[in-house]
């Protein structure tokens, strides 16, 4: 599972939401995707959308937890539940950022991360010098605040 997010303040929404922190560790990074295949996303943010695939139509738009969410992106994953074609993910408003994000599935083969006219790959790590003040601005616009944490628990 890759989850993808329109822009930053999202990207931190998905990941650090239910906190009132980012503890962010040195290791993580945001990087920007182009497909490099067509990549088919089954629109949850349509009006009635979700309920053609017989889930609830808060489902794309509500703040449910994810115990709650990720059983049903598994159903549409198995079940593929949009004829005539292959879906790879789910497109839906974030309930954090109400921002654009996608779920996809099984695209590593689909994307890539591109490189700037320089050649520079667009990878950086969140606690660069250029990125920690928009990774800050970001979570402010999200009423929570960022630490950057020396010691990762995940990570050690």
């Amino acid at each position: 599972m890759l989850y993808v997010a329109g822009n930053l303040a999202t990207a931190l929404g998905e990941v650090f939401g239910d906190f009132p922190a980012a503890a962010v560790c040195p290791r993580y990074r945001v990087a920007l995707l182009r497909p490099t295949a067509p990549v088919a996303v089954l629109d949850l943010r349509g009006q009635g959308a979700a309920m053609r695939i017989g889930a609830l139509p808060s489902l794309a738009t509500g703040d449910y937890p994810r115990p709650r969410t990720q059983p049903w992106a598994r159903a549409i994953y198995e079940d593929q539940p949009v004829a005539r074609r292959r879906i790879h993910g789910v497109y839906y408003d974030a309930a954090h950022s109400n921002g654009p994000a996608l779920a996809l599935w099984n695209t590593e083969d689909r994307l890539e991360v591109p490189a700037d006219s320089r050649g520079a790959v667009q990878d950086f790590a969140l606690a660069e010098p250029r990125m920690w003040p928009r990774v800050v601005d970001a979570a402010v616009s999200l009423g929570m605040r960022a630490d950057l944490v020396a010691h990762c628990p995940t990570c050690s």
